[in-house]
């Protein structure tokens, strides 16, 4: 059984982020950073409860919350799917890709890598009402979906979620905490700088808004670009391991 190192798969990582990193910087700037920038300063402002709020009242507070983000979450996430999957092209493929191959293989695949992801959703929304452990679990082994499709010009979401699934196998959980140890960095640092820009800027609209927006958009683009370039070395790793060539 192959067995996935961490720290050789973190070390790789960072050679894909220097690597076309002015190419892959632009995508990121585009499709990562641009679409959160544009809701968190246009999008709706969230709605505070009212001083000395009754339990209804600040739930139904959170439900309109909920409501107003839906609509720019949806186009975030559909402008990061589009742009992981350029970003991935260029660090995956061995055939010199230029931008534009890459963009037009993103648009190509989008609808794959979309729909892999709804079908990654409901089975791990199904691990997490399972106590929480099998959800974990599937984090480990559907990891590896949009590398996969990038690699390998997966139209089937089915076969992308099985050949993740393939990869993975006795790696589940050296993946999910490798993905964990990142998330939780980046994590810590979002809440100290965001509790440092609240301090500086304010949290009301006006200069508070148009800071913390600026640096929470920077910030998830920044968390994002590196999730992919993990996700991408987990997958180069254990693919090359398996003695299998990448197209």
């Amino acid at each position: 059984m192959t067995k996935f190192d961490m720290g050789a798969a973190w070390d790789d990582a960072v050679q894909l982020l220097r690597s076309h990193s002015g190419l892959t910087g632009t995508i990121a700037a585009v499709f990562l950073f641009l679409p959160a920038l544009a809701v968190a300063w246009f999008g709706p402002v969230p709605i505070e409860p009212p001083s000395g709020a009754t339990v209804d009242q600040i739930m139904a507070t959170f439900r309109e919350n909920i409501r107003q983000m839906v609509p720019g979450s949806l186009v975030v996430a559909l402008f990061t799917i589009a742009g992981t999957l350029a970003i991935l092209r260029l660090w995956l493929s061995r055939t010199g890709t230029s931008v534009g191959e890459a963009l037009s293989f993103a648009l190509t695949l989008f609808p794959t890598l979309l729909v892999a992801h709804l079908l990654a959703g409901i089975m791990l929304a199904l691990g997490f009402i399972l106590l929480i452990v099998p959800g974990l679990y599937l984090v480990g082994r559907l990891a590896l979906i949009a590398p996969a499709v990038a690699d390998r010009r997966i139209r089937n979401p089915m076969a992308a979620i099985g050949e993740s699934w393939r990869l993975t196998q006795g790696n589940a959980w050296s993946i999910f905490f490798f993905l964990f140890l990142v998330a939780l960095v980046f994590g810590i640092a979002s809440v100290i700088l965001g509790s440092l820009v609240g301090i500086v800027g304010g949290t009301g609209a006006g200069i508070g808004r148009i800071l913390s927006g600026l640096v929470e958009a920077g910030f998830g683009a920044v968390a994002s670009f590196v999730s992919i370039a993990v996700s991408a070395a987990a997958y180069r790793q254990l693919a090359v391991r398996r003695s299998e060539l990448f197209e």
